[in-house]
């Protein structure tokens, strides 16, 4: 009902698993595969499984919202301004200069 069309999230590790489920809807047979190593996350290796960020689009009565879960780096007060330099950077890409179509969520 906000017209809000980009969520960003940045978070700690605690709970990030929740979240991946729970609300950006990642199915849980991937999430373990990726843990088990049967299923190949991307080329790049190097860091914890559950610092990778995902994306997908939710289903609104207001119409679809993209939610981003952010990477999440070692060095946990790198995250807040990696939100907000995304979602700067995306509500320019949409012309969105008010900052009300695109939002951060720490």
């Amino acid at each position: 009902s906000q017209n809000i069309k980009e969520i960003v999230i940045g978070m700690a590790h605690r709970g990030r698993l929740n979240v991946l489920v729970n609300i950006l809807g990642k199915a849980t047979d991937e999430l373990f595969q990726e843990f088990e190593g049967t299923k190949k996350i991307s080329e790049l290796t190097g860091d914890v499984k559950y610092h990778l960020g995902f994306a997908s689009n939710i289903e609104t009565p207001g119409g679809a919202v993209h939610l981003a879960l952010a990477f999440n780096p070692s060095h946990l007060e790198i995250v807040a301004p990696v939100v907000e330099g995304s979602v700067r950077a995306r509500q320019w890409r949409r012309g969105d200069r008010q900052g009300n179509a695109v939002i951060p969520v720490q």
